[in-house]
């Protein structure tokens, strides 16, 4: 027995060790996600350094030391971010998610399919509060509507600070794979340096058509365990409205919604969302916008989650689809696949209170007329280069007879090195109801506005060339669309025109003073569908900034002839500018104005007048979680003979926000404004520990102000609660 004893304690000490070295690698291949880069944590990943600034620099040395680790196992990837800097000069306050973009923060840079279709970005400002978002080439604003769920943790140290990540797998669409190999960057915004800069590892070519596309190192992620998502969101609303109506005000009998969205993934690449009796509403109001002298419908953006995803397939700009125009479905059904060369989109709803849209060249109808059902079909192919075509199909039913439908092609190609030519070509197909939403005598071609159910068709066309060398842009743009073209989905507010448009930039850069000067003149010329001249105008542009986070924009414009209707007028000249000065994370301010000549579209008789606007944002954050926004913007537009006043009026809107932490908030907004003399109240409290799982509690109030009294017209109380399920 004591001959063996030495044995089993050999054992038991080997069996030891190899517990420990289990459980050291274990711990070395599963960060913590802290924001503390604890010794040994990330000896596995692979060690990037952040070597170039690419904006307002081009391709310069980096001012600030940057490194970003990268590490994955079968089910996530780990990212950390070790930003060095001087702590007192960080930008970074306690937000909710998304609304950090203007503070210091850093981000990874995903293209899992390797071949520029898509790029998105994950990350978060030096505080901790997620960002993310997507670009596909040829937009040039990234969609940071996109939201997906992922893990995150930062701290500001004595160096600077850190960011750790951790994204599922499970969260991203990939391809269809044994062995994973991703095109992945990295990228980081700092105002230390005296500006808005932008540093990453990767270089920014001017022919970039996409900003994060250009991200171009290759890593190896072997093989990725496939994890299907069936996310499931069933949500409650609760609401009851008020309003005024012969001087009495009185409260209609609370209300309440149940309804489910949801998610299912059929593979790696391919998933369908669907919604039964949603709740698509929005909880916070659109901000006003002054169109007094507008006689065009006007477009919002779209922050309903259930439109976001792939939304970057639709965006165009002549505007063939715009998602605000499902209004008010009571079911939608959405699929998106991602395969190896094609990206195809498709969407049914169908919709309860449904606008329907005519464009015209001088002004547009815009009505609601019922219910209708919805179909839409994208397919995108993919040839690499940032470079695509695409093929585009919508279908719009209305209930009450006729239809609208739209089947078009759209492509976007990179030639050589420096030349990128964009085209699209649609053509629509209308049926229209029989209705008398509109009440007019106007004609188009051979056709009436009214709605007398009349069927005609027509095409829409856009050809853009552009040469793109480092500090010059020289391009041609050629956009027609005809008096019978209609997009039922779309927001097509002007028809029965064709613009010949010619321009020139020139971008000069320098290390210090002004970092960027960026000029750029135009020729814009407008004729209508028979071929005669509706505008001629040139445009002056300069823009820049400095090393002293200071930007500003200066522009003259110079209508040398103009057709409104059957008016003809002369020459027109009018200049606007616009700065901004951002000295520290606490206070920021802008002002823009303009002075010039006018049509007054809108007039009895429309004339030139002497037009002036001024507006300003001021934002001031007194602590990390508290901040306010007072916007103010003004307009007038007054008689050349008399100075009497056509219009005035302006619009002042407050916004009062606190953040307690990244995910719970509370604002309250109040806007004046005096066109529509009325005030507009607004409070929400919002809680949101991710993108899906919501709880709001709110309320709107509308009060007119007469003869120095106000008065409640319209009033709201909600509250909404969505939760998250994975199953």
């Amino acid at each position: 027995m004591h001959l063996i004893t030495p044995y089993i304690s050999n054992i038991k000490n080997s069996f030891a060790v190899l517990l420990i070295l289990i459980f050291s690698i274990y711990i070395h291949s599963t960060p913590t996600i802290d924001g503390k880069l604890s010794d040994n944590e990330w000896l596995q990943a692979k060690k990037v350094l952040l070597d170039l600034e690419v904006d307002p620099g081009r391709n310069l040395p980096a001012k600030l030391k940057t490194y970003a680790y990268l590490y994955n196992d079968n089910e996530n990837l780990y990212v950390a971010f070790e930003a060095f800097g001087n702590p007192k000069n960080i930008r970074a306050t306690t937000r909710v998610r998304d609304t950090a973009w203007n503070e210091d923060y850093v981000l990874v840079v995903l293209d899992p399919f390797r071949d520029d279709r898509y790029a998105i970005a994950i990350g978060t400002n030096a505080m901790g509060s997620q960002l993310d978002l997507k670009q596909s080439p040829g937009s040039d604003d990234e969609d940071r509507s996109w939201n997906i769920f992922f893990y995150s943790a930062a701290k500001i140290n004595l160096n600077g600070y850190v960011v750790e990540l951790k994204i599922p797998f499970s969260e991203l669409q990939y391809p269809n794979k044994d062995e994973q190999n991703w095109v992945i960057g990295f990228t980081r915004k700092s105002f230390e340096p005296g500006l808005e800069t932008i540093f990453a590892d990767f270089k920014n070519d001017p022919s970039d058509q996409c900003f994060f596309c250009a991200s171009d190192k290759e890593f190896n992620l072997g093989k990725i365990k496939k994890i299907k998502r069936n996310n499931i969101y069933p949500y409650l609303t609760l609401k009851q409205n008020a309003s005024r109506q012969d001087d009495e005000f009185s409260s209609d009998s609370p209300d309440n919604e149940i309804g489910i969205s949801g998610l299912i993934d059929l593979n790696q690449s391919s998933s369908i969302e669907y919604a039964i009796n949603p709740d698509f509403s929005q909880i916070e109001a659109d901000e006003s916008q002054i169109q007094i002298n507008d006689t065009f419908a006007i477009s919002f953006p779209e922050k309903r989650t259930f439109f976001l995803e792939g939304s970057d397939m639709l965006k165009n700009e002549i505007d063939f689809v715009y998602t605000r125009s499902i209004n008010d479905p009571n079911n939608a059904f959405k699929y998106i696949n991602q395969g190896e060369k094609n990206t195809t989109y498709a969407l049914y709803a169908s919709d309860e209170n449904s606008p329907y849209l005519a464009g015209g060249t001088y002004n547009s109808f815009l009505k609601n007329i019922g219910k209708s059902k919805v179909l839409l079909v994208k397919n995108d192919l993919n040839l690499g280069n940032q470079s695509s075509i695409g093929l585009l199909v919508t279908n719009r039913d209305y209930d009450v007879g006729g239809h609208g439908r739209v089947i078009g092609i759209d492509g976007i190609f990179n030639v050589k090195t420096d030349y990128i030519i964009e085209f699209d070509l649609s053509k629509s197909d209308s049926e229209e109801p029989i209705s008398d939403i509109f009440d007019t005598t106007q004609i188009f071609k051979n056709y009436t506005y009214a709605l007398d159910g009349e069927s005609f068709s027509g095409y829409a066309k856009q050809l853009k060339i552009r040469r793109v060398t480092n500090g010059s842009q020289t391009g041609f743009r050629y956009k027609e669309i005809d008096p019978e073209f209609r997009a039922d989905l779309g927001l097509i507010t002007r028809t029965g025109f064709k613009d010949l448009n010619y321009w020139q930039s020139l971008t000069f850069r320098n290390e210090t003073g002004f970092r960027k000067i960026y000029f750029r003149a135009s020729n814009q010329n407008r004729y209508d569908h028979t071929n005669k001249k509706i505008r001629d105008r040139l445009e002056m542009q300069l823009f820049f900034e400095t090393d002293i986070n200071i930007k500003g924009n200066f522009e003259v414009k110079r209508d040398f002839s103009e057709k409104f209707k059957v008016y003809q007028f002369g020459k027109q000249e009018s200049n606007e500018f616009w700065l901004n000065l951002s000295p520290s994370e606490r206070f920021s301010f802008s002002i823009n104005g303009e002075i010039g000549d006018r049509i007054g579209y809108n007039l009895d008789n429309p004339v030139i007048g002497d037009f002036s606007s001024l507006g300003f944002t001021l934002r001031y954050k007194p602590t990390d979680q508290l901040r306010f926004d007072l916007n103010y913007d003004d307009a007038e537009l007054k008689s050349k003979e008399n100075n009497n006043i056509f219009f005035k009026g302006s619009i002042v809107r407050l916004a009062t926000k606190y953040s307690f932490s990244n995910a719970l908030s509370f604002r309250v907004n109040i806007e004046k404004n005096e066109f529509n003399d009325n005030y507009f109240l607004e409070s929400l409290f919002q809680w949101k520990p991710d993108p899906y799982t919501i709880f709001y509690a709110g309320g709107s109030q509308y009060f007119d102000e007469n003869n120095d009294n106000f008065k409640i017209m319209l009033s709201q109380i909600y509250i909404k609660y969505q939760y998250f399920f994975r199953y």
